[in-house]
């Protein structure tokens, strides 16, 4: 019987794999990496556009299935590597990963003040948290800054002893009273307000139908939104002459610049507290004795300017920790002689503030 010839072939050779190179690595830099459904349906719906844009970011830099990036700076997280592309502006990139941390969606792994942080997005729901508490409570909460986390916030309010009248009034029988961004507000579980009363009377309205986002740049192109910002200058302080008026909306057209997208009415709020800010700080200064920036306003300054990319990349020393970096500023920040430097960042970063008439 004859046997039958054995054909050899030949396997086609393979790629050589860099040394230190993941298998999944060609996958995340040509592929595409898709957010998972726990994310899309969970956690999504309750994040800011900011938080939203730095997670999509954030997924451009992972590599393999644990969801982890390398060191990535602010400024990679920006975008905007090809030509005319778009992309996030610093303040974004902070905001966005601020509150992704806070709601515990990314943590660091790794920090480094140089080359940047390393993050790890997260398999979570954020469901629960708003069944149980309002959007407003969380926020209220987020904005605090006397917790780490959702989690963290969460447990400190369940530990707090709760009165009998607002258990009575919550039905969930947790009661939050925590101070709102800057403004010091405070969610009272009260009965409703009538639309009707005196805090409304004095409302300012504008195109509050429009319910379309714009940056100010584009709003202009909508509404006469210079006229209007100046008329509403002068009804809140009749004695600010017209150069004074249009310093001021160039310092805020600048400012906008760095802002996310909102409706007229938005704006609008923006330019009032603006210039009521501007008003109430030029009556103190003209009292001979003022009273300087408090520790917890400079404390606050700090925090940002420490997680400003612009001014890290400037001001911190190299092998710095993040926390001897924020002593050495909160020392500094406190001396008249460094009110000139820092005090551009602050205002880039959004603050009306004259650091070196507060101190």
């Amino acid at each position: 019987m004859n046997t039958a010839q054995v054909i050899p072939f030949q396997k086609p050779p393979q790629p050589k794999q860099e040394a230190g190179k993941s298998m999944y690595s060609d996958k995340f830099v040509q592929g595409y990496v898709m957010s998972s459904r726990l994310y899309r349906k969970e956690v999504w719906p309750f994040l800011s556009d900011a938080a939203r844009n730095v997670y999509e970011q954030l997924e451009n830099w992972i590599n393999g299935q644990l969801k982890e990036t390398d060191h990535i700076s602010h400024r990679q997280i920006q975008g905007g590597e090809l030509k005319g592309s778009n992309k996030l502006s610093s303040a974004t990139v902070s905001s966005g990963l601020k509150e992704l941390i806070w709601f515990e969606v990314v943590t660091v792994i790794e920090k480094n003040n140089r080359i940047g942080n390393k993050y790890r997005i997260n398999e979570v729901s954020l469901v629960e948290y708003f069944e149980q508490f309002s959007a407003l409570e969380i926020k209220a909460l987020r904005f605090s800054n006397e917790s780490a986390s959702i989690s963290e916030a969460l447990q400190l309010v369940k530990r707090q002893p709760i009165s009998n009248e607002s258990a009575s009034a919550s039905g969930s029988g947790a009661s939050i009273d925590i101070p709102l961004d800057s403004l010091e507000f405070k969610k009272r579980t009260s009965s409703v307000d009538n639309s009707e009363t005196e805090i409304f009377n004095d409302s300012v309205e504008y195109h509050e139908d429009n319910k379309n986002l714009y940056s100010l740049r584009e709003l202009a192109g909508v509404y006469t939104i210079q006229t209007d910002l100046a008329d509403q200058a002068k009804r809140i302080n009749p004695k600010l002459d017209d150069s004074k008026i249009l310093s001021e909306l160039k310092n805020f057209a600048q400012w906008s610049t760095s802002r996310e997208k909102t409706t007229a009415q938005g704006w609008m709020n923006y330019w009032i507290y603006r210039i009521q800010k501007l008003s109430t700080t030029k009556a103190k200064s003209s009292k001979p004795k003022s009273k300087g920036l408090s520790d917890a306003q400079l404390n606050y300054f700090v925090s940002e300017l420490c997680n400003y990319q612009s001014f890290k990349s400037k001001h911190s020393n190299v092998g710095e920790s993040q926390k001897a970096f924020e002593t050495r500023i909160s020392s500094n920040i406190r001396k008249p002689e460094y009110a000139d430097t820092y005090g551009p960042y602050l205002h880039e970063l959004g603050f009306v503030v004259d650091l070196g008439a507060s101190l």
